[in-house]
């Protein structure tokens, strides 16, 4: 066990408190076009750290709102138990930040971090960077990286099943490039290996996900922008044809956006939620629901099939964006609930679609009040800043005379567990099946089921951990499997705790 902390009380419905001055961040992240965030413990304290990435290119006017000089470059903070201070001394860029993790890229215990840039061909500020943690502090390395490459999210995973993290960087479809993968080989080295992968050379996305999609212990990846699904061969990938199609658009800039796995069903196979970036909602009056599709696989190994549910799971349409995406449980109930960068509460709030439970196999989530607001945040990562067993979220603010938020959690909370797990990839790619105590394995008693990912939703980065909401139960047993390794099960472990798997927090 590394930290517990008991149920909290608070609001019957889902619901936040803005902590962004108490926290520091408000002064802290002035003078920013906020376009990326990433969670991650970069001290080994055990509390959530943050990186926050800005658009800064723009002219130096743009930025003088709020007491800003101008452009502020992209910061780092440690986090210390809900209130933040700037890291001294990291390196000070100012580019065009469109996606983030912070993940364990030398395999040497601590995290790294990875920002990804989408260089225009203006050629204006810096480009993708790997940033190794050392003891002297981050420092910037020659990664190979395509300097030019207009990167947008990051996606993390072990493709090639070698023990080391591999990086697959978006780019989107303005351009006319494509999305590149790249292998990791060791010494903060990364080599495109995209037509060796197997990955086409025509891919643009703003977003991506990855997990296993279809039960047979390798990692797959879902591009959201093209919508396109590949799955993992152990050495690369194959293009799964028509899994999730196109969708309907109004107007010129109207994008897929962001996405996320989980089971939110509790059939053991992991589902997937897609966001937008529609700009016909705000110029159009379009409302553009974001989309979930149940995984109806057949077979274990078997092609990666999806329906859409959308409709009959009562996501209905939103009249602004909703880049970001996350299955997150925000009241641990047992049941992950949709978290976007939209609004609600007339614009006071990010749009939660709580999940009621099933009907018929189908999720059920009910509709935020006060959706109407053009508001919208880039991005909302969710993680658990004050150890509470509650997860709060960043969103992450576009105009510079406007803060970005830090939502505390304040719903009233169910029996919770967070699980990480420590191996040569920091538990990227370990799955987690949650069951009653007395019933590992058996799916009549399954909770939950997620992969421990560093990235999520639109330009995000998350804790490399697996949280689950319990709802009334105390104790569980947990199906542990991590890439490549011996499946361990863990018969009745008690709730409300976090916990590390193979180390010692």
């Amino acid at each position: 066990m590394c930290w517990s902390a008991v149920p909290s009380s608070g609001t019957e419905s889902i619901s936040f408190a803005d902590n962004t001055a108490a926290s520091g961040l408000e002064q802290a992240l002035t003078g920013m076009r906020g376009h990326a965030a990433a969670w991650g413990d970069i001290d080994g304290d055990g509390i959530a750290d943050l990186f926050v990435g800005t658009f800064a290119t723009a002219r130096t006017e743009v930025y003088q709102e709020r007491g800003a000089s101008g452009p502020a470059p992209d910061r780092l903070l440690l986090g210390a138990s809900g209130t933040f201070e700037l890291v001294e001394g990291f390196p000070e860029q100012f580019g065009r930040t469109s996606g983030a993790a912070i993940v364990d890229l030398d395999g040497d215990g601590d995290l790294d971090l990875v920002a990804s840039r989408n260089v225009t061909d203006r050629d204006e500020g810096v480009a993708t960077a790997v940033f190794e943690n050392t003891s002297d502090g981050f420092v910037e390395r020659e990664s190979g990286i395509d300097p030019g490459i207009g990167g947008r999210s990051v996606g993390v995973l072990d493709y090639d099943s070698d023990g080391l993290l591999d990086l697959v960087i978006l780019e989107d479809r303005y351009r006319g490039g494509s999305s590149r993968v790249y292998r990791n080989a060791g010494g903060f080295e990364f080599e495109d290996t995209t037509d060796a992968s197997g990955f086409p050379g025509d891919v643009h996305g703003l977003g991506l996900a990855t997990g296993d999609l279809n039960n047979d212990g390798l990692a797959d990846l879902f591009v959201a922008g093209s919508n396109r699904l590949f799955a993992g061969t152990g050495q690369g990938f194959t293009e799964v044809a028509g899994a999730v199609g196109e969708w309907e658009t109004f107007g010129p800039e109207d994008d897929v956006s962001g996405a996320a796995i989980a089971d939110v069903n509790r059939d053991g196979w992991l589902d997937l939620v897609v966001g937008h970036h529609f700009n016909s909602t705000l110029s159009r009056g379009s409302k553009v629901p974001i989309r979930l599709y149940l995984n109806e696989t057949a077979d274990a190994g078997g092609t990666i099939t999806f329906r859409d549910v959308t409709e009959s799971a009562g996501l209905v349409g939103l009249p602004t964006k909703a880049p970001h995406v996350e299955l997150a449980d925000i009241d641990n109930d047992g049941w992950p609930d949709v978290v976007t960068s939209a609004s609600a509460a007339d614009g006071l709030l990010p749009a939660v679609f709580r999940h009621m439970g099933l009907d018929n196999g189908i999720p059920q989530f009910s509709t935020p009040e006060g959706l109407g607001s053009a508001q919208y945040w880039v991005t909302s990562p969710t993680a658990d800043i004050d150890r509470d067993g509650r997860l709060d979220l960043l969103a992450v603010e576009w105009e510079p005379s406007l803060p970005s938020i830090m939502f505390m959690n304040e719903t009233a909370s169910g029996h919770w567990l967070r699980v990480s797990a420590a191996n040569s990839v920091g538990g990227v790619g370990t799955r987690v099946d949650v069951y009653e105590a007395g019933m590992a394995g058996d799916e009549t008693g399954m909770i939950g089921s997620r992969e421990i990912t560093a990235t999520v939703g639109y330009t995000a980065g998350v804790e490399l951990v697996a949280h689950f909401g319990l709802g009334d139960v105390t104790e569980v047993d947990l199906v542990v499997s991590p890439p490549g390794r011996e499946v361990l099960t863990l018969d009745g472990v008690a709730a409300d705790q976090k916990i590390e798997v193979g180390g010692d927090c």
